[in-house]
């Protein structure tokens, strides 16, 4: 039963954000289930939801080495897009991981492909994501009773570098910080870990943090910012962004800053069918 429960917590929903799908709190009613917040998940796996978050522990730092036995490839590689802030003005700009591959000499090196959506403009993309660090650590706050003997909670943290289509004239490369947390399994599998407010990433599972350098205007400088679930922090970057309680509620005031479209679900990076005769 453990095992289901915990399972349900990780269902994603139809937006970029993981959403969080709790075994006791049912959705709004004409919702689809999935699309509930992280909230229903904190409620069944902290062991007091009415206590003070505590910070997280680091329990040990593993050298590069230890990358060998660790395959991030299939968190890191996406079936919907994630979200984020883009410029000045923190536009909603969307990304989507379509390959992802372990370098074959380097274990902390993956080579990534994908594409990007700004406003109507999606854009290929292809670079590096490189890790450098390591750690296994401990949140306080959880009830134990929702691991089971052996799973460990993991976060990698490294740099990435995205190149756009060069021969686009809007294009440019994302380079950056990123920082991943996951939790390892004792048959070995790994998830993205959603469930620790009181760690760095606050329970977004991953996120990249950097900026956008124009290639023909190398002074074209713009900050960006995405997360497997931006909702996680999405009030730090834009105050009152999301004021929804249980059910993601983007404040109206920033709607249109690309937010209108959010729950259409339109699959703009599969690439078009061609009709056979």
């Amino acid at each position: 039963m453990k095992n289901f429960l915990l399972a349900l917590a990780f269902l994603c929903g139809l937006s970029a954000c993981q959403q969080k799908t709790s075994p006791t709190v049912n959705a709004a009613v004409g919702k689809d289930p999935r699309l509930v917040t992280k909230e229903e998940a904190r409620d069944t796996l902290l062991a007091n939801p009415d206590a003070p978050l505590k910070a997280v522990q680091t329990l040990r730092k593993l050298n590069n080495a230890a990358f060998e036995n660790h395959d991030l490839t299939k968190l890191l590689q996406t079936d919907i897009p994630d979200n984020g802030f883009y410029g000045e003005n923190r536009y909603r700009i969307e990304f989507i991981f379509t390959s992802v591959e372990k370098d074959a000499e380097n274990p902390a090196l993956y080579h990534i492909k994908g594409k990007n959506r700004y406003k109507k403009t999606i854009t290929p993309m292809e670079g590096t994501v490189l890790f450098s660090d390591l750690e296994e650590w401990k949140d306080p706050n959880l009830d134990p009773a929702f691991l089971d003997k052996g799973d460990k909670i993991m976060r990698a943290k490294g740099v990435f570098t995205l190149k756009e289509d060069e021969s686009l004239a809007t294009s440019g490369k994302f380079t950056g910080g990123v920082a991943l947390e996951f939790l390892e399994k004792n048959d070995n599998t790994a998830e993205l870990w959603h469930y620790s407010e009181g760690s760095p990433l606050k329970g977004a599972g991953y996120k990249f943090d950097g900026k956008w350098t124009g290639f023909k205007d190398a002074t074209k400088v713009k900050p960006v910012i995405w997360a497997r679930d931006i909702f996680s922090f999405a009030n730090d970057i834009l105050k009152d962004f999301s004021i929804g309680e249980r059910d993601v509620e983007i404040n109206e005031k920033y709607r249109e800053l690309g937010w209108v479209e959010f729950w259409s679900g339109e699959e703009w990076w599969t690439e078009a069918v061609k009709p056979t005769i």
